[in-house]
């Protein structure tokens, strides 16, 4: 039985138990239709379709199921090595209990806990205890796009927390992954939120590499304000290469030019000021310093940016200062948003000016726009395209229509009556951006 299998056999066993009274049903499908050419001249027409409900008792919301998966069938040219493909990205069953805030999920599921950011298939559970201590656990077999079987794979892990509200919250996690049996991955690590005083607060996280014991990563932001009309931010990381990519299942280290023993340190900050309700201004910096290659780079600018409610407009300008051609440029862009009744238009414009030329290009720029238009207050379509042309490719066309529908309904029982809903954004997660405004559907590759 495949995993698509098993996600219908639990929202079946789960409706099933809802037929006594009534369950809400929610969802959103969302349906793209993408057309862009490869840098040799092949064309792609890929549809996706991304499908996320879940369903809740009315009565009692205690137990819950939520599910999520995308299908992709090629129109024209294969743009993976296979006309269709699709991906099960979550189906699980939620049980909640309001004592202690406790939780329990299982199924197909995505676990956020301290140095864990993992797709698994298995169970996590989590709950709140006295004195502001919450514990949490996971575990079961690893989702990756790794080529080999996942007989013997595992990965368990938790996270303990402690904290008093408005002031700080302390926590430290562990993961430890399988591959056919043997570790591939021991990681440790701390995070923490602290608030010293109202206008301040501290949030970041060192992750440890228990296998090669030593540090992976420590990422760090401080946020001031606001001042009146200001507001500051500041930030501080260092990534350690080695440690960092070791078990990624995309070797960093297949591109060139990137040194495995290589450390990045990286120190930012901005500042923002608000003239007014609709009008904002801010300047940013970010220095980047790497140990090995004994070089720097610097990236700094300015924005301005207006926001109403029937739309808005931005301004940026920034310049790289790096050790290669390739970073070595003045970036500009320009964007607008207006809103006209059920109708929405944005404009992007983007111009990058190389310090010399790359491939025979000093300036690289790319121009996007989209309408979109709302159908009812559950559905809406979105057209959009992209016009580029940069160091790699002289003209680079992207389009992509895409169709939203929402729909939310309550069924079972005796008194079960559909529900409409205004039409949302897709889901955090669903698609990626790639430049402009074309949202560009993700997919990994096998």
């Amino acid at each position: 039985m495949n995993l698509w299998s098993v996600a219908l056999s639990l929202f079946f066993l789960l409706s099933v138990s809802f037929t006594a009274s009534a369950f809400d049903l929610s969802g959103q499908s969302r349906t793209y239709l993408q057309s862009r050419q490869d840098v040799d001249g092949t064309r792609y027409m890929p549809l996706y379709e991304y499908l996320s409900f879940r369903t809740d008792s009315a009565s009692t919301n205690t137990v819950s199921f939520s599910f999520g998966g995308w299908y992709r069938y090629d129109l024209r040219d294969e743009a993976f090595g296979k006309k269709s493909a699709g991906d099960l990205q979550y189906a699980y069953v939620t049980i909640r209990k309001e004592k202690g805030n406790t939780m329990l999920n299982l199924g197909r599921l995505v676990v956020n806990e301290g140095v864990a950011s993992e797709q698994i298939d298995g169970g996590y559970a989590r709950t709140d205890l006295k004195g502001g201590l919450t514990i949490a656990a996971y575990g079961g077999s690893p989702v990756e796009t790794a080529g080999d079987t996942r007989s013997g794979d595992s990965v368990y892990g938790g996270r303990v927390s402690q904290g008093v509200t408005g002031l700080y919250t302390l926590g430290v996690s562990y993961l430890q992954e399988k591959n056919d049996g043997k570790d591939v991955r021991k990681e440790e690590g701390i995070d923490l939120w602290l608030k010293p005083f109202g206008k301040m607060d501290i949030l970041g996280r060192s992750t440890y590499n228990a296998l090669s014991k030593a540090w992976m990563q420590h990422q760090y932001n401080v946020l001031f304000g606001p001042f009146g009309n200001l507001r500051l931010s500041a930030e501080a990381s260092r990534v350690y290469y080695k440690e960092y990519f070791t078990v990624s299942t995309l070797s960093a280290f297949d591109f060139p030019n990137i040194d495995p023993n290589e450390t990045v340190t990286t120190l930012g900050g901005s500042a923002d000021y608000a003239f007014t309700t609709s009008v904002t201004a801010g300047v940013d910096f970010k220095n980047y310093d790497y140990a090995v290659a004994g070089t720097t780079a610097k990236y700094y600018g300015a924005r301005l940016a207006y926001a109403s409610g029937g739309g808005g407009a931005g301004l940026a300008v920034h310049r790289m200062d790096g050790p290669t051609d390739r970073l070595q440029y003045d970036e500009q862009r320009l964007y607008g948003v207006k809103k006209i009744s059920k109708i929405d238009l944005t404009l992007d414009l983007m111009h990058v000016g190389y310090q010399q030329a790359i491939n025979g290009v000093n300036n690289a720029y790319t121009t996007s726009g989209a309408v979109g238009y709302a159908l009812s207050s559950k559905a809406r379509i979105v057209a959009d395209i992209e016009y580029g042309k940069n160091p790699d490719f002289d003209r680079d066309v992207r389009s992509m229509l895409t169709f939203v529908y929402t729909f939310d309904a309550k069924l079972g029982g005796t008194d079960a009556k559909t529900r409409t809903a205004g039409a949302g954004k897709p889901a955090v997660g669903t698609h990626c951006q790639e430049g402009g405004t074309n949202p560009v559907p993700c997919e990994k590759k096998k």
